[in-house]
């Protein structure tokens, strides 16, 4: 990677925090630092189950769906964060958020009376909906399962080249600096 590389990684890493409210989960700051980025393609799950596997492809795109730009299963969001969760979470993190998976599954299981990966696009997203609500008014201070996977998401998808050239603006070089320009002049807002 070169150092240019790097410096696109702390900027979406830094994008990503406040799009997240200013706190990142440390091992995921690591493992992106290390190089841990999304690839677009075909996926072997290693440490994922196969139900895990398509939960986690599932709510990946129910947070960032297709629009007019590719979905976040399809710039390698679902294989990005088993490798986060596989190589970069001590034992205890990667059980907590193997055990969120699982208990997310569950628990939508029991509501909807299906498999998460095989609901409508409305039942996946007011199931997850309901979720974030409740680990935000109940857990403040902690880090439950679905905002976790909301961290993850959001920090393969920036730091992919489809997030920071399609998504955010991005130029390889750029020049003067204006802190203060309207966002209407610019669409976006900056990968670098």
């Amino acid at each position: 990677m070169s150092n240019e590389s790097g410096m696109n990684r702390k900027e979406a890493i830094k994008r990503t925090g406040l799009l997240l409210g200013g706190v990142i989960f440390a091992p995921n700051i690591l493992g992106v630092l290390k190089g841990c980025s999304p690839t677009p393609g075909g996926w072997d799950p290693e440490l994922f189950s196969a139900e895990q596997a398509r939960v986690v492809t599932a709510l990946s795109d129910v947070i960032l769906p297709a629009d007019d730009t590719p979905s976040a299963s399809e710039v390698g969001v679902p294989q990005f964060i088993e490798t986060m969760v596989k190589d970069h979470y001590s034992e205890e993190q990667r059980n907590q958020f193997l055990d969120g998976l699982d208990r997310f599954a569950d628990e939508y299981r029991t509501e909807i009376q299906g498999e998460y990966f095989d609901g409508t696009d409305d039942e996946k997203y007011d199931f997850t909906y309901h979720q974030n609500r409740i680990a935000i008014e109940e857990s403040p201070g902690e880090s439950p399962f679905i905002l976790t996977f909301k961290e993850l998401t959001m920090l393969g998808y920036f730091t992919s080249e489809v997030g920071a050239t399609q998504v955010l603006r991005y130029e390889a070089n750029p020049g003067m600096y204006d802190g203060c320009m309207p966002l209407e002049e610019v669409g976006r807002t900056w990968a670098t």
